[in-house]
């Protein structure tokens, strides 16, 4: 099987699931750590992703669905999501349906920080859309009610508009107004969001 996509954590590859569409998702040992410790991390943060992706389905945000997780073999076996990553659908779209992207995605995190998950690497890229908005790749996320944790997800998402999606950052309002009609401390976020920032320009000079 050909590797259909590679992160940081993990490959991903194309397979088939009893006749349906599916994706493996190994983690991959790195060789910089410890043998023993490799293999104790990886089956953690394993766990970790398919209990977040549940939560989240819990939370009202679509993710694909697991079909099967071999924790010895650090493999989890998911649903095929077909359709564009939405930092390509944002993009292409007309005006109006830009902005009905934009205050979905923005509802999908609302939805997940209200259940105080974090996903850890939320961009527009870990979002796929076919019909609903799909996030994936949960492999950096986390269970927190922390808002410094849920502002720097927020934040991530910002600094994707900035660089992927230049053209369009009025569409962050967008987002935001999503947000705030799903999550009721989205004002303390944003606040947090701010001194975020501040500490990242400090830290550049």
């Amino acid at each position: 099987m050909e590797i259909y996509r590679r992160g940081a954590e993990a490959e991903l590859r194309l397979t088939e699931w009893r006749g349906r569409k599916a994706v493996i998702k190994h983690r991959v040992p790195k060789g910089y750590r410890l043998a023993e410790l490799d293999e104790r991390i990886r089956k953690q943060r394993m766990r970790a992703e398919v209990r977040l992706m549940a939560s989240a389905r819990k939370a009202g945000v679509a993710v694909p669905i697991i079909y099967d997780a071999d924790v010895a073999n650090h493999k989890i076996i998911m649903q095929f999501i077909e359709g564009p990553q939405a930092k390509e659908a944002i993009d292409a779209a007309a005006p109006e349906e830009r902005k009905r992207l934009c205050q979905e995605l923005g509802r999908c995190a609302g939805k997940l920080h209200n259940g105080d998950i974090v996903h850890g690497d939320l961009t527009t890229s870990n979002v796929i859309v076919a019909g609903d908005l799909f996030m994936i790749d949960f492999s950096m996320g986390e269970m927190t009610p922390e808002a410094e944790k849920k502002a720097v997800d927020l934040h991530l998402l910002k600094e994707a508009f900035q660089s992927a999606h230049s053209a369009h950052m009025d569409c962050f309002e967008s987002v935001l107004e999503g947000y705030r009609a799903e999550y009721p401390g989205a004002r303390e976020i944003e606040k947090v969001v701010g001194q975020v920032e501040k500490r990242g320009r400090y830290h550049e000079h």
